[in-house]
């Protein structure tokens, strides 16, 4: 690979990492145009890495592209919220449960201290360090389980849902009892509990499946955009 080549793939990362950030923090928020000479002057790089990057987000349904060739922040549809929750519920209930069976002593206390960072950030009404505990909390699991290919797919999944799952959490009261889900979780984990943990995961993906929902209805109401 060339020199030439090494430094546009970086470029490429570089403007794939400030979309994600934009989109999942809602700078950019759901249904708006993207035009890929105004992101290469605020990202600062040419438009070549920024319609990469865009691609890139296309295939992994952050982004969708119109009949106009042009993209746009996607707004999940019902059902693609539904289909994301049932695959994340089987993902989530492998990983968990295969990370039960090879976790350490450290893995376990790292687990349970992330869940109550979430409790104590959730008592605080700090959306930002809970979301961070909650990323830090899934990557334990997804760590000690030790399957790449299936780890990056549920990141993947889970990262459509919880930027909608995450701007419901900073305006109800779903901290606290997420926290306490989280903590469930963990214990179940802990004790290697293979039943309880597909229950407890079950629960709460169920739960944010609930929330999403709502939010994409007000969505819906206000753009039209919601399928059926």
């Amino acid at each position: 690979m060339t020199v030439k080549h090494v430094e546009e793939s970086s470029l490429g990362e570089d403007a794939y990492t400030w979309l994600v950030n934009a989109i999942t923090s809602f700078q950019l928020p759901a249904n708006a145009q993207l035009s890929e000479n105004r992101l290469a002057q605020e990202i600062g790089v040419s438009r070549t890495p920024v319609r990469e990057a865009l691609r890139r987000l296309e295939s992994e349904g952050l982004v969708r592209r119109g009949d106009n060739n042009r993209f746009t922040v996607s707004l999940l549809t019902n059902k693609e919220l539904d289909d994301a929750c049932d695959l994340l519920i089987l993902l989530d209930t492998y990983m968990f449960t295969r990370a039960a069976d090879a976790m350490t002593a450290q893995d376990v206390s790292a687990l349970k201290g992330y869940a109550e960072d979430m409790l104590a950030a959730a008592e605080r009404g700090d959306s930002a360090a809970w979301a961070e505990a909650d990323t830090a909390f899934h990557e334990v699991i997804l760590q000690a389980a030790d399957n790449p290919t299936a780890a990056e797919v549920a990141r993947l999944t889970r990262r459509r849902i919880q930027r909608f799952w995450n701007r419901s959490l900073e305006s109800s009261s779903r901290l606290p009892s997420c926290s306490e889900e989280h903590r469930v979780i963990a214990a179940a984990v802990a004790r290697g509990d293979r039943d309880e943990v597909g229950v407890a995961v079950t629960d709460h993906i169920n739960h944010m499946r609930t929330s999403v929902g709502v939010i994409l209805q007000a969505a819906g109401a206000v753009l039209g955009a919601v399928g059926k």
